[in-house]
């Protein structure tokens, strides 16, 4: 079972970002994870537009990935399912990164953990602001 799914802005704000408590929030998510603490998922179009940000991130979260024990982390891929359908349908403004989030949210039953939850108003999934 994933625990939480973390979006676009969650990475950009922990791992580039100016403020000192995303940034630990970040890394004690990621080392709880790897310590056999709640799991992560990354969908792989939040890590692709984080990675436009900072080019490294892709690097450290594929480091992160590799180091840790098997699931603790995961990079999730963008499947056609009826989650999504339904989100293209009911937000399609959304945008590609937010709505992955919200897909793989809905199909695991875990929040998406987000430094900015206003853009998932009306989807449907559980949300933790960081």
């Amino acid at each position: 079972m994933i625990n939480y799914v973390l979006d676009d802005v969650a990475l950009i704000a922990g791992l580039v970002g100016n403020i000192e408590h995303h940034r630990r929030e970040l890394s004690r998510l990621l080392h709880d994870a790897i310590d056999g603490g709640p799991t992560l998922e990354i969908p792989a179009l939040c890590l692709s537009t984080a990675a436009l940000a900072r080019p490294a991130i892709a690097d450290h979260v594929a480091d992160l990935v590799a180091a840790a024990p098997t699931d603790a982390i995961a990079v999730a891929g963008l499947v056609r399912t009826d989650h999504l359908d339904a989100l293209l349908a009911l937000c399609p403004g959304l945008g590609w990164p937010a709505t992955h989030a919200a897909v793989r949210a809905l199909i695991t039953g875990s929040p998406v953990l987000t430094a900015a939850p206003d853009r998932y108003t009306g989807t449907g999934v559980d949300i933790l602001a960081r």
